[in-house]
């Protein structure tokens, strides 16, 4: 298991899979990442995830690179944010499937909740695939606050910076993809 804090200087990684790997990702505080993973080996596996959480006007700029160059390969990768006030992300995710790399499987996951009016991302998921018998697919939702959570919260007594808090943790830590 690898873990990765993106703190305020850039960090460029790139990790070589032979076997199965996990990889997390975690940011509170803004930053650049750019992660590549190479799938090597046929049946080398790996689960990229990512818990991303900005506030006031932080920018995360993240890119991951899936590179499958081998048959029988499996990626997985997942990136989650929520967006506070003016906080922004520009996610990148690529999936890159070699001619040789037939029977692979591959997803790409990006999902994010902005909360208040400045919070805003910019997700572009991409595939370049060069086999012909692979699966691959990628998804990304953005979306707001639910207001009857909100409401359901707030008439409970709780004020509205706990109720937010509440439902940003609760969005952060629902379960992440592992073998969709």
């Amino acid at each position: 298991m690898i873990e990765i804090k993106i703190g305020k200087s850039k960090i460029t990684e790139k990790f070589v899979i032979k076997e199965n790997e996990d990889i997390y990702i975690f940011g509170d505080s803004g930053g650049d990442i750019e992660i590549e993973v190479i799938l090597s080996e046929s049946g080398a596996s790996v689960n990229l995830f990512g818990i991303i959480k900005g506030n006031d006007s932080q920018r995360y700029n993240i890119k991951t690179i899936s590179n499958h160059l081998a048959p029988n390969t499996n990626s997985r990768v997942h990136i989650k944010g929520a967006f506070l006030a003016n906080s922004f992300m520009d996610y990148n995710g690529m999936i890159m499937i070699a001619k040789k790399a037939q029977l692979s499987d591959a997803y790409l996951k990006n999902d994010n909740l902005l909360i208040g009016e400045g919070a805003s991302v910019n997700s572009s998921p991409q595939l370049e695939i060069k086999a012909d018998d692979v699966k691959a697919s990628h998804g990304v939702t953005i979306s707001s606050v639910d207001e009857l959570q909100m409401h359901y919260l707030l008439s409970r007594g709780i004020n509205v910076e706990d109720a937010t808090n509440l439902l940003v943790n609760g969005f952060l830590k629902m379960p992440i993809l592992k073998n969709a």
